[in-house]
């Protein structure tokens, strides 16, 4: 091999977790479209597409009846199981993870919900075991509220991103 080739990882992903991918794309594409339909003219905008996708993924879990449905629909899921969604979606973060050893990647979900808000188990479950989120309870009256969640939001991307709320709403 010549010194100059690099090899291009490649992610080795089973045909249901290939779709979800393929969904996941199409969900970016139409997402940066209506983005960008917002953004001032030469604005840069910076996105994560799979981030988002992430996010809604865990949110879907505890989604029913007809936010289900429109959550399915917007992220192109119609016809997937849960167990295929979420386990699509740790196969894929499993193996982002691996997939160079000379990139640092790193992924980071939480869910922070309110102290006195009952939370299912299998939810909570759910995110952990396929998100590998952490899930949190959080009063946010606290002044300090929004300085735990900045500070786990640093912690997790090695102070790259130091604050990401700069106030909580009641």
């Amino acid at each position: 091999q010549n010194p100059t080739e690099t090899e291009t990882p490649e992610l080795n992903l089973s045909k249901k977790s290939l779709e979800l991918l393929e969904a996941d794309n199409l969900f970016g594409l139409d997402l940066f479209h209506e983005i960008m339909q917002e953004a001032e003219a030469g604005e840069n905008v910076m996105i994560s597409p799979l981030s988002v996708s992430l996010a809604l993924g865990m949110t879907l879990n505890g989604a029913a009846t007809t936010t289900k449905e429109a959550m399915e629909e917007t992220l192109n899921l119609q016809g997937f199981t849960p167990e295929e969604i979420n386990q699509g979606y740790k196969s894929i973060i499993d193996q982002l993870l691996d997939l160079d050893p000379k990139v640092i990647m790193e992924i980071a979900n939480s869910i922070w919900y309110r102290e006195d808000f009952s939370v299912l188990d299998d939810f909570i479950q759910t995110n952990k075991e396929h998100f590998y989120a952490e899930i949190r309870q959080l009063d946010f009256s606290s002044p300090d509220a929004k300085d735990i969640i900045n500070q786990w939001v640093s912690d997790k991307t090695h102070e790259l991103i130091k604050e990401i709320i700069d106030q909580l709403e009641q």
